[in-house]
């Protein structure tokens, strides 16, 4: 039945895809809302939340229109590091605002890439449940990037796959610009609802990390997902079943396989890796303490 429907919407000119909603409309004390931070595992997750709490009309964010409504309060031109790394800036507090918007609403599940801070989980910890799962920072970041390069085609989020010219260059160019130390700090971002100005404000933005995290009903670890589907069944009495979905590999043909071979080679190079590792120490530290806490 599934397969006849998408043919059906493929002969028109659509494109589709299906997943499973939740079967019942039956509702929780607390609704639930899953901040999804990006190459954590989040979309396997997401899929196994859904069916068991999502209802009929109520769908994931679209990256695309939460970005158009980013750039809509942009007033100068994309096309640089320097733009691409302000406009990252602008759209990561953004997020906060789409969220609360649709919190609003009263939906029972929520998920997305989306940012929280203290004002918003002051607001609605005690109407929702706010979930995530962390990842290592490092193995984070380069998985982040490679992915990044592979499928997107953005030209106003840096690295994008419109060039596949001088990988390793630009890899050192985005390491040694603001927009590599966002891309080190996106679990913050996620949690705190913006990028740290500098490295005195990372290490001020550690204590509002750790108290957003307390707010949360589950803080699980992307190396341990028996782990969070345990605390769901806890906190919901619901049982969730976590598959493998959107995996770098499921992106690749031959030579998207070339890319992702020199720019996993070269992340891992001792002296790239060793950047990498310091861009990511603030976020290496909330992780190590967020481990002691909550695994």
């Amino acid at each position: 039945m599934k397969s006849t429907i998408k043919k059906l919407i493929n002969q028109f000119g659509y494109d589709l895809t299906l997943r499973r909603i939740a079967k019942s409309s039956d509702t929780q004390s607390k609704s639930i809302c899953f901040i999804h931070i990006p190459k954590s595992g989040g979309i396997s997750i997401d899929l196994a939340l859904r069916e068991q709490f999502a209802v009929a009309g109520q769908p994931r964010f679209s990256r695309e229109g939460a970005i158009a409504m980013s750039l809509a309060g942009m007033n100068r031109e994309i096309n640089d590091l320097d733009s691409i790394s302000e406009f990252s800036d602008h759209h990561a507090k953004q997020l906060s605002g789409l969220l609360a918007y649709h919190l609003a609403q009263n939906w029972q599940y929520i998920s997305g890439h989306v940012t929280t801070n203290k004002q918003l989980l002051d607001q609605f910890a005690k109407q929702y449940h706010f979930l995530t799962v962390l990842r290592e920072p490092v193995s984070r970041f380069k998985s982040n990037y490679v992915y990044n390069k592979l499928t997107n085609s953005l030209p106003i989020m840096s690295p994008n796959n419109l060039s596949t010219d001088n990988l390793t260059q630009e890899v050192d160019a985005i390491l040694s610009h603001r927009r590599g130390w966002q891309m080190a700090n996106v679990t913050s971002m996620c949690v705190t609802g913006r990028f740290a100005s500098d490295e005195h404000d990372a290490k001020t933005l550690q204590s509002e990390f750790s108290d957003n995290l307390e707010k949360y009903s589950v803080v699980s670890f992307l190396d341990n997902l028996d782990s969070f589907s345990s605390k769901i069944y806890t906190l919901t009495g619901k049982q969730i079943n976590i598959g493998s979905h959107n995996t770098t590999e499921s992106h690749l043909d031959k030579q998207k396989q070339c890319v992702k071979d020199t720019l996993q080679n070269y992340l891992n190079e001792p002296h790239i890796n060793k950047k990498i590792q310091h861009l990511c120490r603030f976020e290496t530290e909330n992780y190590l303490r967020a481990k002691e806490i909550y695994s």
